[in-house]
């Protein structure tokens, strides 16, 4: 039994409909929830508003369910530089330049490319798929293809433009963020870290002598060395200490507890004696009457001892896993404990100064442009020896077990972190095709068995099926990557938790365009076709050219779950709610983790969230011209994502200083702008010149024009990235060779 175009086009539209009426459903849940919420929560919606110090504070927003959206559009957004740094003002600049972007190709296709593909055609395809490249494909009227062409080339003019427009404004502001006062006078703004440093300057004295040319001199030297000895000392001192801030938390809660007790007892025998009194015929006082309120000795030992006896103070079992060996007071073990652990700590720190070297040295230099000009120089003139430099050291961003590595250790574990990259990218593959086919499942009940009873369960089951599922399970798959990728960013020994975030950034991309976007697309496109593959194998190619711009409705769907679902999620912060209130109960035991419950405020991961909004934008230019409805759905999700993330960023969010990189994922971001614009110009090419067959003139002309196109953005690119590696990465352009020889 065959599916007739009409029944395809109309589950087509169901698909879509039920995502949109779906999602809009659990928009204005998640919306009306957040506003709720938000006056009850000011833990979680408006930490920003009292946490931080008093120059770092946001205004608190207007009260009502509405007026803080507007409150939210005024602010400018400059003030996020000085809240939460540069990298998340160039974050929100970045959705910005997506709303505009997406806004001019909203007002350039809609009334464009719409009425090309539409009007006046009569080729039996109705719903969605009559305003979609597929309706003027089947058509005679080829020449209409001229309007996509001269659109696709003002479209991407206007990108180019615009990606050009905002890096020197990112350059700016780069180079004024790490000149400002409050960057400047960070001891990391002027520390340099140098791997693979020599033997032969091994020491102080040598690295001294070595960095004396930078501007100002050197303010310090450490050098990093074999000090595996001390580590566990201190590893095992920090473990007692854990030890004993809970023992002594367990021992003055029990202390609380029998001190709550004696004032309940007292409370009643004060009572009873009031009751006593009332009954006496002689109304004469009684002086032997009870204190109303039970006076409380001052803190001391004595009082703890007598509160909790000995006896039932903590105690552990000092053998294997604290469950064979003696018997010990957890509190006096410890401090005896911690004492003599002091005392190896500070004889092994006396010997670190012998301790063997390993190849890693932080400089800090007495002035900023100093650090930069020692970053930017060639210094040593052997190979693989202080090749690399990483400016804006901060001891909380090294990871300190990927210092002792050698530099040919750390080029091969890059090549294999790679290799298992692309070992994972291909893996992934296969799940992502079963999500694709999912998408069009509907074109498959009719032949395969197994899968007959989608075509009989009853509307709106095959929408909710075949339009929120996918995008659903595709997220849930996407959401579990990261941790493997930043679990092969470690073992590629790379020194900084912010460089690694960095190669998340690229290796999440590279996963959600060729495997999120990439293989659902030409999966969504056989399903659709496979009816006729499987008559007629020779036309394949053909038709797959037909339908694969057909396969744009499940992006459709996928923009509007993550565009409307996604920034109500990311607004509401249901998750880091339940999170807060599980820990304040199960885990606020001691100060330490009341502290870190109660007043450290949660930060965001841009190397997993930007990677999944370059997705979006990928999209949206993939299928600007094939699907113009797409970049209408594209506006609305940034719009939602711009108001998610600029109150998260003014009210919720506290990026700490460590972690800043000074805006280094901006450049990336901008260069991912152009894989969407290559993926529409190769996809019209391969479009046009597998349509030869119908109308020759016209697709091969179309074909060659968006080869050309393609030439034209790839040198557009080159011209930039060669206009601005340079500038950005420091402060000052320092000359290519800057050679130094000990």
């Amino acid at each position: 039994m065959s599916v007739s175009a009409e029944s395809a086009a109309s589950a087509t539209t169901n698909k879509f409909v039920t995502a949109l009426v779906t999602n809009l459903g659990l928009l204005a849940v998640e919306v009306g929830a957040f506003v709720v919420l938000k006056q009850r929560f000011g833990r979680i919606y408006q930490a920003r508003t009292f946490l931080p110090p008093v120059d770092k504070r946001s205004q608190k927003l207007p009260s009502g369910p509405w007026r803080w959206v507007p409150a939210i559009l005024h602010s400018p957004l400059e003030d996020i530089i000085h809240k939460n740094g540069l990298d998340a003002y160039m974050f929100l600049r970045y959705i910005r330049l997506l709303i505009i972007i997406f806004l001019i190709f909203t007002l350039l296709t809609f009334p464009i490319i719409i009425p090309l593909d539409a009007i006046g055609l009569d080729t039996g395809r109705t719903g969605l798929d009559r305003i979609t490249w597929s309706n003027l494909a089947d058509s005679n009227k080829q020449i209409r293809f001229v309007g996509h062409i001269i659109l696709a080339y003002l479209l991407t003019g206007i990108v180019v433009l615009m990606i050009r427009r905002e890096m020197n404004h990112f350059v700016h502001m780069r180079h004024q963020f790490l000149l400002s006062e409050s960057h400047s006078r960070l001891p990391q703004a002027r520390t340099v870290l140098i791997t693979a440093v020599p033997d032969e300057l091994g020491d102080e004295h040598a690295l001294r002598t070595f960095a004396s040319f930078t501007p100002g001199g050197v303010d310090r030297v450490w050098l990093y060395r074999d000090t595996k000895a001390l580590n566990k000392i201190f590893e095992e001192r920090r473990k007692l200490c854990s030890k004993l801030e809970k023992a002594i938390s367990k021992l003055l809660r029990k202390a609380t507890e029998t001190w709550r007790i004696r004032e309940r007892v007292h409370n009643k025998g004060v009572k009873l004696r009031k009751k006593q009194q009332k009954k006496m015929k002689d109304v004469e006082k009684d002086h032997n009457l009870l204190p109303h309120e039970l006076e409380r000795p001052p803190a001391s030992l004595e009082l703890l001892d007598e509160l909790v006896p000995r006896g039932e103070r903590p105690r552990h079992k000092v053998g294997l896993l604290g469950l064979i060996g003696q018997k010990v007071d957890t509190v006096d073990w410890c401090k005896e404990e911690i004492h003599r652990l002091n005392t190896e700590i500070a004889e092994a720190r006396s010997h670190v100064v012998n301790g063997k070297f390993l190849g890693s040295a932080f400089i800090r230099c007495r002035l900023q442009m100093g650090a930069h000009v020692l970053a930017q120089c060639v210094s040593f003139h052997e190979t693989n020896t202080m090749y690399n430099k990483w400016m804006e050291a901060h001891p909380k961003d090294i990871v300190w077990r990927n210092l002792d590595d050698g530099a040919l250790e750390m080029k091969w574990r890059y090549v294999t972190s790679w290799v298992a990259t692309v070992g994972l990218l291909i893996a992934l593959s296969f799940p992502v095709a079963f999500v694709g086919t999912l998408s069009n499942v509907d074109n498959l009940c009719e032949r395969v068995r197994w899968l007959s009873w989608v075509c009989r369960v009853p509307k709106p089951l095959p929408g909710l099926i075949q339009g929120v599922l996918p995008p659903i399970l595709l997220a849930i798959l996407f959401a579990l990557l990261p941790f493997i990728l930043r679990a092969l960013a470690w073992y590629e020994c790379i020194p900084r938790y912010s460089l690694m975030s960095v190669s998340v950034y690229k290796r999440f991309f590279l996963f959600l365009v060729i495997d999120g976007f990439l293989i659902v697309t030409i999966t969504s496109g056989i399903t659709e076709a496979i009816e006729d593959i499987l008559e007629q194998p020779t036309q394949t190619v053909s038709k797959l050219a037909q339908e694969l711009p057909g396969a744009s409705v499940f992006f459709l769907t996928y923009m509007i779950t993550q565009g409307l679902a996604g920034a109500g999620g990311a607004l509401i912060q249901l998750i880091p709610l339940i999170l807060h209130y599980i820990q304040k109960w199960f885990l606020g035991r001691t100060p330490r983790q009341a502290y870190r419950v109660n007043y450290l405020m949660p930060a965001a991961d841009l190397a997993t969230i930007l990677p999944r909004l370059s997705l979006l934008a990928t999209i949206g230019f993939a299928y600007s011209i094939i699907a113009p409805l797409i970049s209408l759905l594209a506006l609305v999700s940034f719009i939602m994502f711009f108001i998610a993330w600029k109150f998260l960023f003014t009210q919720v969010f506290d990026q700490p200083d460590e972690s800043e990189t000074g805006g280094m994922y901006f450049p990336m971001a901008m260069s991912n702008l152009f894989i969407g614009l290559y993926i529409k110009q190769i996809t019209l090419a391969c479009l046009f010149f597998l349509k030869i067959s119908v109308s020759k003139k016209t697709s091969l002309a179309g074909g060659i024009l968006m080869i050309i196109l393609f030439v034209f953005t790839l040198m557009s690119q080159l011209f930039i990235k060669n206009s601005f590696d340079r500038a950005f990465p420091s402060l000052l352009v320092w000359p290519r060779l800057c050679l130094s020889f000990s």
